[in-house]
């Protein structure tokens, strides 16, 4: 197959690229797949979990494990595929032809490319539905055999369309604190009842100390009241209000921008959410940074062994890895802003490939 305004070099690199990229992801997901299945057999076992429900489980787990290996796999592929080809003799006869290495690694890029672009799209509009259905599948199981599976930063939806929002809370009492509950009034203006803490009885929310807040269509407050008690009656059956929660992991970018906006509208702290709406695109773009990385640490397989090469690019995985979760930390935590918290790894690596590929062109 011809692809438009690429030359043959281009389309033999691409070729060689994504045959190794395909393998490559094949392993890392079944690898991932074997991880899980341990991590089930709690469900399996305690919980009495038909086997169906979990392999439905790994199926609808697999989009989320692909967006995790395309980028790793990316890096092995491209380093593999330059490595061979200097082992053949085919970069140093391109060379020697008056190919400049950036020409050489211009297919690569594309590929990066095309692998970033297919990761943001495998994240935000594939991995958020199937996200949410496999949380649904453990949630379903374990409501048959003990109380709702609240956890902390999520979001629920009812039938009458309004949010509510736990910030923390204590697993041990099953107390939620920091809670906001969010929802449009009969004139179209949002109302939203804040609590310091909250239990779930039944089917009622019971909230204490708390304040309702009435807004105008500027966003303004028109109406404020403090009540030490309160009950908000959930309608939903109990298994599917809990159904409707959402972390940001089952949200596209879209959705959580929306939730985010709604809990600043509501004065509460955001800054977790708007880590993880940067990590949506910052995270995608790791695949073209590891093509960028991956392609001049081939170039150097022919002085040492592979296994050497594909050892340093396992440690830069780790490092890169490590490195974005600290960082992501930090950001949680408002030592840096939300959005230098998700791209700093990136910009750091991204010089690292600039580096190495700067080297390589002057070796």
């Amino acid at each position: 197959m011809k692809i438009p305004g690429i030359k043959i070099i281009d389309r033999y690199i691409l070729s060689q690229v994504m045959n190794t990229f395909l393998g490559i992801v094949a392993l890392l997901t079944i690898l991932l797949i074997v991880e899980t299945m341990f991590e089930l057999t709690e469900i399996l076992i305690n919980k009495k979990a038909p086997i169906m429900s979990v392999i439905e489980l790994l199926l609808y787990r697999l989009p989320a494990f692909l967006a995790v290996t395309f980028p790793v796999a990316l890096l092995g592929s491209s380093e593999l595929a330059i490595a061979q080809m200097s082992t053949n003799n085919e970069i140093a006869a391109m060379r020697t032809g008056g190919i400049s290495f950036r020409r050489i690694m211009k297919p690569f890029l594309i590929a990066g490319i095309l692998v970033s672009i297919l990761s943001f799209v495998t994240n935000d509009y594939i991995v958020p539905e199937t996200n949410h259905i496999s949380q649904n599948i453990i949630r379903e199981i374990v409501l048959k055999k003990g109380p709702p599976h609240i956890k902390r930063n999520v979001f629920f939806r009812d039938a009458e369309n309004r949010y509510f929002y736990i910030n923390r809370l204590d697993e041990e009492n099953m107390i939620m604190r920091e809670i906001m509950i969010y929802e449009m009034t009969r004139e179209r203006y949002p109302r939203v009842i804040t609590a310091a803490e909250g239990r779930w009885v039944v089917d009622t929310w019971e909230l204490k100390n708390g304040t309702v807040y009435n807004y105008n269509e500027d966003g303004k407050i028109t109406y404020e009241m403090a009540f030490q008690e309160m009950k908000i009656e959930v309608k939903d059956e109990l298994q599917d209000f809990f159904k409707n929660q959402r972390s940001p992991q089952e949200m596209s970018t879209k959705e959580l921008r929306q939730q985010i906006q709604i809990l600043k509208d509501a004065g509460v702290d955001t800054t977790n959410f708007e880590v993880d709406y940067h990590v949506k695109y910052s995270f995608p773009l790791s695949g073209f940074i590891f093509a960028l990385i991956g392609v001049p640490l081939g170039m150097q397989m022919k002085r040492s062994t592979k296994a050497t090469g594909l050892i340093i690019s396992i440690i830069l995985v780790f490092l890169y890895y490590v490195f974005y979760s600290l960082c992501r930390a930090i950001g949680r935590g408002g030592i840096i802003d939300p959005f230098s918290a998700s791209w700093i790894p990136n910009i750091v690596f991204l010089a690292l490939g600039l580096f190495l590929v700067l080297r390589v062109e002057k070796a």
